[in-house]
């Protein structure tokens, strides 16, 4: 793995961990039991995609990103402020996560491009993984009004 490819593996983990943690946030927040089995999936989904980023850097001698970015710190600050004041707060979050989510997936779209063919196959596993969330998430968004 070169040098730009460890960059670019680093910058999706901190993407995912930010969005971890506003998964957590939203977890903690959110009322519906069905609504919280999906939240725990995606935070198991988002474990494992980041561990597996974390491991293939490794495994190439890098140093893998341990934390998320002041950034995703403040968005997930940003939606429990914004999520508490919601007339109906499990919507407000699902239609938060369902943004954040998309942002993630389209960071590894580009990133799948960007690579060489040898870590694009990684990165493409991982993506079937956010396609799955992505599907979930925006069926409910779509089903979901604030």
């Amino acid at each position: 793995m070169s040098h730009l490819d460890q960059t670019l593996f680093n910058a999706l983990i901190r993407r995912g961990i930010d969005d971890r943690g506003l998964h957590r946030r939203a977890l903690e927040r959110v009322r519906d039991p069905a609504l919280q089995i999906l939240l725990f999936e995606n935070l198991e989904t988002l474990d494992s995609l980041i561990g597996d980023l974390q491991a293939q850097v490794r495994a190439d001698g890098g140093t893998p990103a341990e934390r998320g970015t002041l950034a995703g710190s403040l968005r997930t600050l940003a939606a429990d402020v914004s999520t508490r004041f919601a007339g109906h707060r499990d919507a407000a979050w699902v239609q938060c996560l369902a943004r954040h989510e998309c942002g993630l997936l389209h960071s590894f779209e580009r990133r799948v491009q960007r690579t060489g063919r040898r870590t694009e196959a990684g990165l493409n596993r991982q993506l079937d993984r956010l396609y799955g969330m992505h599907r979930d998430m925006h069926c409910l968004a779509g089903t979901t009004h604030g």
